[in-house]
């Protein structure tokens, strides 16, 4: 009796334990998953480990947010979110380059400033940025609307290694002093032409520009590098008195230039009526003396009264009308 018992509770017991190793086996990981699309059931499966699956059931997060990423080098579900935002803004780019640029900054930004971020650079050079900052200046800021007529850029507000998205060569109408190729914002060509076209009448010269010339207009970070060096050589630790620092020039920017008087010296330039002309009639142009009497002061830089910077009429003329500096206007 007591061996058939016995018997009767192995066998009972064997079943049990055979059944529910079976049931185990068997057992649906993502039962309590309320989004069932059988596609991304089998991708979650593959791609996510227990505990990001449990994670994605417990916070409900749908497969939308994150199935076009799931199978990308450095995929990390916990960041699916961003994933999903930025790809949404980003709409162009695969979905390895979005996850790679979620990965790479969002130590550093959110995904919305990325985002501006983008409209304004490369992502190569936000990428260098974020690597190697700034080593003019290890506390400034890199400018977030670098494409806007009002940008913002000195010794604390840089641009990196950023080149303008619209250079092009200076107009043939413009005169550039020794017959250079000067490359500038397109933005600033019609304006410069019709600021040519005026002081030529008014100052009744015959050149097409009233006399004036165009030294200097798009600087790139490497040239401004060239420059800094020499100035470097020349005035020591006062050298950002007189030129300035890589990616902090508002020549990187395509919106400045430097003039020059035909026939006069550089350093005589604010003698010559056409620098009178410009300090009272550029901002019906959209341009104003960016560096002037006061620039040691307000910008840390010997005054350069040649150097002019287009921001618009509406910016210019209030700048003007109510003696500012482009930083003052700005509140910066």
């Amino acid at each position: 009796m007591k061996s058939g018992m016995i018997a009767l509770i192995v066998s009972v017991t064997l079943i049990f334990v055979v059944s529910f190793s079976f049931m185990n086996y068997n057992y649906d990981t993502l039962s309590r998953y309320p989004y069932q699309d059988e596609e991304s059931r089998k991708l979650i499966k593959k791609y996510l480990n227990s505990d990001e699956i449990e994670y994605i059931i417990e916070y409900s997060i749908a497969p939308s947010l994150f199935v076009n990423y799931i199978k990308e080098d450095r995929f990390n579900i916990y960041h699916a979110q961003e994933y999903y935002k930025l790809g949404v803004l980003r709409w162009q780019e695969d979905s390895q380059t979005i996850v790679n640029m979620v990965e790479d900054t969002r130590d550093y930004m959110d995904v919305n400033s990325l985002n501006t971020y983008l409209d304004n650079y490369s992502y190569s050079e936000i990428y260098f940025w974020i690597k190697n900052g700034d080593k003019y200046n290890s506390n400034s800021n890199l400018v977030i609307n670098a494409g806007d007529m009002s940008a913002y850029v000195d010794d604390n507000y840089t641009l990196s290694i950023r080149s303008p998205f619209n250079l092009e060569v200076l107009n043939s109408f413009i005169p550039a002093a020794n017959d250079g190729q000067i490359l500038v914002d397109v933005a600033i060509q019609e304006p410069l032409k019709n600021m040519c076209v005026a002081i030529k009448d008014e100052l009744l010269q015959s050149s097409s520009c009233g006399g004036l010339e165009i030294e200097t207009g798009y600087v790139s970070y490497q040239q401004q590098e060239a420059l800094y060096d020499v100035a470097k050589s020349l005035y020591g630790d006062e050298a950002s008195l007189y030129e300035f620092y890589p990616g902090h020039s508002e020549n990187q920017l395509g919106l400045a230039i430097e003039f020059i008087v035909d026939g006069v010296d550089k350093k005589d330039f604010l003698r010559t009526i056409q620098s009178t002309w410009l300090e009272n009639n550029a901002h019906k142009f959209g341009f104003i003396q960016s560096y002037g009497v006061n620039s040691s002061i307000t910008y840390n830089k010997k005054p350069r009264y040649n150097h002019y910077r287009f921001v618009g009429v509406e910016l210019a003329t209030y700048i003007y009308e109510n003696n500012l500096t482009l930083k003052q206007a700005l509140n910066r």
